[in-house]
């Protein structure tokens, strides 16, 4: 009987670390506060460039461009 209850601990505690393991060292956010992973000394340093704010300025740009295009075209009685 004790040969069995030890074996079903031993079991339980490999279950566990198991279950356990694939969470050990990870970044985690804890109230609003980011913690490092242990391995943050050797992580790359990622660095995103500011740009505009605004997302589809290209698509602005070129509906003034188009805009002023026909409005030129207009004013001499092309379009």
């Amino acid at each position: 009987m004790k040969e069995t209850k030890g074996r079903m601990a031993l079991v339980v505690a490999v279950l566990a670390a198991l279950l356990v393991a694939p969470f050990a060292g990870c970044q985690v956010t804890r109230n609003g506060q980011t913690l490092p992973s242990p391995y943050y000394l050797e992580d790359d340093i990622q660095y995103h460039p500011s740009g505009t704010e605004f997302q589809y300025q290209q698509e602005v740009d070129y509906m003034n461009k188009v805009n002023a295009e026909r409005a030129a075209a207009a004013q001499y009685g092309q379009y």
